[in-house]
Parts: C-alpha cells; structure tokens; sequence
C-alpha cells in the first residue's frame, strides 16, 4: 500500500507540472517582430467601400501613466489621395499571458480590445462611453444582442473553437451592417474580427471587420469579405465619363453642376464627405446649373452624387478640394 501510494505521488508530481505550465503557456502575441499592420475594410453612405491600415512600428513607443504602448498610425486611401501624412490614432499594448490587447483613448484611460482567456459564459464589457447598442440604423454599423446590468453594456462568451492554429472567442452581441450579420469575435494573435474602430468610436461606425493582417512572418485573410487586394488603391467611385449626365467645373471656393447630358430629367444632387455625412442636397434640373460653396469645406475628398428620379439611377463623382 505504502508502495502505491509512492508512485502516485511521484506520477501526480510529474503530471501536475505539465497540465500547469499547459495553462500559464503565453498566447500567440499581436505584433510582428519589426512591424504590424492590421486592414480594415469600411462602408460608406451611398458610395463605395475604402480600406484603412493601422500600422504599428515596434521602435515607435509613448509612455502613458507610466504603461509602454507601441504607436498606431492610420493609413487611408482616401486621405493618401490628398498627400496628407498618416494620422496617430493610439497607443497599443498587449498582455500575452491573458492574450489582452488594449488601446489608448484621447482620456489616456485604456480599452480592453481582445482577450483570449475568457470561458463560455464569461462577460465582455464595452467601453463605458458607448452607448449606441441594439440599434438598427441604415447610416452605420451598430452591435445588436448587448446586454446591460450595473456595470455597463456587455455581451457574453457563446463559443470557445481553434481554426488554422488560432483560438477563437465568439460572443453573443452581433455587430449589424446593411447587408451582414458579423458575430464579435476575438481572434488569437489578430484581435477582435470587427477591427478596433468600433470600439474607440462612441457614434456610428463605417468599420466592417478586420479583412487582413500582416507582419513580416506573412498575411492572414479574413472570410468575412473576400478581396483580392487587402488596402483598397481607390473607393471604386467611377471618375466622370462621357455617358455620365454629369459636368463638373471646380473653381476656388465653389463647385458647378450642370446635369445636361444623355437621358436625364431631374433628380437630385448630394454632396458627402468620406465617412457619409451628409453635406449638400439640392433638386437637380436637366440644363440648370447648381453652384455649391466649398468656401467652408476643409481640403480634402468629397463625394458628389446625382440621382435621376424617374429611372432611379445614381452617379458618383469624387472631388478634391
């Protein structure tokens, strides 16, 4: 008996160590060696799509309340268009015992971005300044299926799976676009699947998901939007063209309009700005020229758009004033 008794505690020994040091293994971390890029695809209003890089050079580092977080710079195709230079959003840092992922807000708080050591039936809380839950709107994307007690808005773990060597943590909140239904995952080593942006943005956001992310080791594609290219070259808004019944003539400080080709009648005519504000409406008339002010805008890339009433056909034209 005594003997038994010897060999289970040497085999509870030997056996111990392993499944503990199983559980304390790091998670995969969410920066390359020398850089990191993560894509992120967006929507906009009554245009088309364009992509934003979030790019993080690990020698480019701030102290904030005495925490080292690695810089994030915003790359966009629209604002690449106008020369402007990338644009600082925020700090990054990780925890790779927990598989954390946190970025900075403009408060110098911080946000709980990704985690991958949560359990099914384990609860996520939003940052506290977001408030735009279980919403359905037709201007932005918004998360459904959010839950709220005494400590804020929050949603819970419903699956725990691995695919392609990564550990996956889905939650029950849905984050609800016009044409999909995105569950909130966090994903190993990547982050949630619905990028940052809608987690640091208290308003609607134009984020779609995370479609790629790329390091010096190699490039991993998202299945939720199938492209080819991850960082969209232009918006895909058609530049004016001889069938378009559209002339447009820039001059300093004002935009003319003059709808005077092919079939059209009337309709309307819409001025956006890239995230899909709304800026300008104006009735359109075949042969009537319409001048709209720019002396207020800021420079940039615009969206001018004409609708024919009758036949329900849109146009875009993109501008740079």
């Amino acid at each position: 008996m005594k003997t038994k008794n010897i060999i289970f505690l040497l085999l509870a020994g030997f056996i111990f160590p392993i499944f503990s040091s199983a559980q304390t293994t790091p998670y995969r971390s969410y920066f390359g060696n020398e850089f990191t890029h993560w894509y992120v695809y967006n929507s906009m209003l009554d245009a088309a799509a364009h992509s934003e890089m979030y790019s993080v050079n690990n020698e480019d580092t701030l102290l904030n309340n005495g925490i080292s977080y690695k810089k994030t710079y915003r790359y966009s195709t629209l604002e690449n268009l106008t020369q402007l230079p990338p644009v600082y959003c925020f700090g990054i840092r990780e925890e790779i015992g927990t598989g954390s992922l946190f970025v900075t807000t403009e408060d110098s708080s911080e946000i709980l971005v990704s985690r991958m050591d949560l359990k099914i039936g384990d609860k996520y809380y939003f940052p506290p300044f977001k408030t735009d839950f279980n919403q359905i709107s037709a201007y932005g994307n918004y998360f459904i299926n959010v839950q709220e007690d005494e400590n804020g808005y929050y949603t819970t773990v419903d699956s725990v799976y691995y695919e392609d060597d990564r550990k996956y943590i889905r939650f029950e909140a849905i984050y609800h676009g016009i044409n999909f239904d995105l569950p909130l995952t966090f994903i190993e080593g990547i982050g949630p699947n619905v990028s940052f942006v809608p987690f640091y943005t208290s308003n609607t956001c134009m984020a779609v998901c995370c479609n790629c992310y790329e390091t010096e080791n190699g490039l991993w594609k998202s299945d939720i939007i199938q492209m080819e290219e991850c960082f969209l070259e232009l918006t895909g808004i058609p530049q004016i063209e001889t069938n378009i019944p559209l002339q447009l003539i820039q001059r300093k400080g004002e935009i003319e309009l003059r709808p005077d080709a092919g079939n059209f009648v009337s309709g309307w005519v819409y001025m956006y700005s890239t995230e899909g504000k709304l800026l300008y409406s104006q009735p359109a008339k075949r042969d009537a020229a319409i001048v709209i002010s720019t002396s207020g805008f800021s420079k940039g890339t615009y969206i001018i758009q004409l609708t024919e009433e009758n036949t329900k056909k849109m146009w875009n034209r993109k501008v740079i004033l």
